[in-house]
């Protein structure tokens, strides 16, 4: 057996820390997120667990309905009748798909984002067990990659746990291996059913001319979702100074006391930003940028905060 990898905070994944996680969604419902890939998905209503009916939206009165479902709140707003409309509560399978490519290794303040994207794994597993959907995920780092087939039990949640341990959790250097974002894509696409809710978490650094024509096949039959994580220097401008860089697989000195190399950097954030936002909207798909720079809990909570 190896050695115990010593913990460290923003870096070590745990099992124990990723099963307490449990105690930190109170105030947060995977509702949310059905919502919103339910809405983008067109007509298709297949929502939640069959205990019922669930409330979707109010519209304007049609004359033959039930007068029992009248929105009377809305007709005192706007003077005009309107009726609430429903729909039928089943169970959803969630699929979480974890990129964990050798840039996901990588942060400069508080945490790395592959300690990040495990968070917010755990957050959305709890979620899903606690509203007795059917639970399942793909975990993908540069040298390996497991499929957790869908089920609605916490066992699930559990294995999940332990190939994030696993996976995350590393002795050595991670070698600067290319992005697996779009092996991922192709590998959801083979193991997911139709109209499953897929929750992507990635940094997205791998986007490029293959990732649309994959994401545009997953959208067609399922609902997406989008956590990009991300680290500071992704987004925001740099402290001047000399720094090594890796570009196309080459180490490069880059002078931010140049004007020039000042430019260039930001024309390249702004690229990168502009290549996922420009995806996620073409596809109607929902993007919640997460940072490893902060805490997580809070910042998923404006995502999933109970209504």
């Amino acid at each position: 057996m190896g050695e115990a990898i010593e913990k460290t905070s923003g870096v070590t994944v745990d099992i124990a820390d990723l099963i307490n996680i449990r105690s930190n969604i109170s105030g947060m419902s995977i509702m949310r997120i059905r919502h919103r890939t339910t809405r983008n998905s067109g007509t298709r209503q297949t929502r939640i667990r069959g205990r019922g009916m669930e409330y979707e939206e109010s519209r304007a009165y049609v004359p033959g309905d039930d007068v029992r479902t009248m929105d009377w709140r809305v007709m005192a707003r706007t003077g005009e009748a309107h009726t609430k409309v429903f729909t039928e509560e089943k169970e959803r399978t969630v699929v979480l798909v974890v990129d964990l490519s050798s840039s996901m290794f990588f942060g400069t303040r508080y945490a790395i984002k592959s300690w990040a994207a495990a968070q917010v794994t755990a957050h959305i597993g709890w979620l899903a067990i606690q509203a007795g959907d059917r639970l399942g995920a793909l975990v993908a780092s540069a040298s390996a990659h497991y499929e957790i087939r869908p089920k609605k039990t916490s066992s699930n949640l559990m294995r999940i746990f332990y190939h994030l341990s696993q996976e995350c959790n590393i002795e050595l250097p991670v070698v600067n291996e290319p992005s697996r974002l779009n092996f991922i894509l192709g590998e959801v696409r083979r193991v997911t059913k139709p109209g499953t809710i897929i929750i992507l978490m990635s940094d997205l650094l791998g986007v490029d001319e293959q990732t649309p024509g994959l994401m545009s096949a997953l959208v067609r039959h399922n609902d997406l979702m989008t956590f990009w994580i991300h680290d500071r220097t992704e987004i925001d401008l740099w402290p001047r100074g000399r720094y090594q860089i890796l570009t196309d697989e080459q180490q490069v000195a880059l002078d931010l006391g140049v004007s020039s190399s000042q430019s260039w950097l930001a024309e390249q954030q702004r690229k990168h930003r502009q290549a996922i936002e420009g995806l996620t909207s073409k596809f109607n798909i929902r993007l919640c940028p997460i940072s490893c720079n902060q805490r997580i809990t809070p910042q998923l909570v404006q995502y999933l905060r109970k209504s």
